[in-house]
């Protein structure tokens, strides 16, 4: 089994694609009690309490690995809140909070996946940049993601990079349909991973 975490997953975006695909587990974690109506699968979880999401993941891989008999290929995504570093807000602290992201990035580096990716905003580069000591390593539009995986193939355009301006739906869950991430880039991710070839493959 191979197994995709999406930490801050919202109304999950990010895994979309892999939880269409019967080879892959997909493990959804957010904090947000009214999202686990709309995003099917989801666990809530505090990631901002390292200790108690460390906890809680590695016991349900290790569930996932006795039930298949290993775990073949692990990715962890996480798009840690955006709210504080976007331009967009007029209310921008000076000093965003850095709890989540450490978080993530500690949750990555303790269970090294095989790729992993954090996804923000433009206006949290710098900060998150020099958290994860790397460069960029992608933008999509909107879209700027860090990380240790291929590059991300997009088939089409469509009008999602709008979809931040026009998302509706409940005061609630506006936010979160901002913070979507789009499902090409869900498709173009697990394309790039399945059909990712090495020099042992010619």
């Amino acid at each position: 089994m191979k197994v995709f975490i999406d930490l801050f997953s919202g109304l999950g975006g990010a895994s979309v694609a892999f939880d269409r695909s019967p080879d892959w587990c997909v493990l959804k974690f957010d904090n947000n009690p009214i999202l686990v109506e709309h995003n099917r699968g989801l666990h809530l979880l505090d990631l901002s309490d390292l200790d108690t999401s460390l906890h809680t993941i590695r016991f349900m891989l290790h569930e996932i690995n006795e039930r298949y008999c290993g775990i073949h290929k692990l990715v962890i995504w996480a798009s840690p809140p955006c709210n504080e570093f976007s331009f967009a807000n007029a209310n921008r602290p000076e000093r965003p909070s850095t709890v989540l992201i450490e978080n993530a990035f500690e949750i990555i580096q303790q269970l090294d996946p095989d790729f992993w990716v954090i996804e923000n905003v433009h206006g949290a580069k710098e900060t998150f940049t020099e958290i994860l000591d790397r460069s960029v390593t992608q933008e999509i539009g909107p879209i700027v993601l860090w990380g240790h995986f291929p590059l991300i193939p997009i088939r089409t355009r469509d009008t999602w990079k709008h979809r931040k301006l026009e998302a509706k739906g409940s005061r609630v869950l506006r936010p979160n349909n901002r913070a979507l991430i789009p499902e090409p880039v869900s498709e173009g991710l697990f394309d790039a991973i399945e059909h990712q070839q090495t020099l042992f493959d010619y």
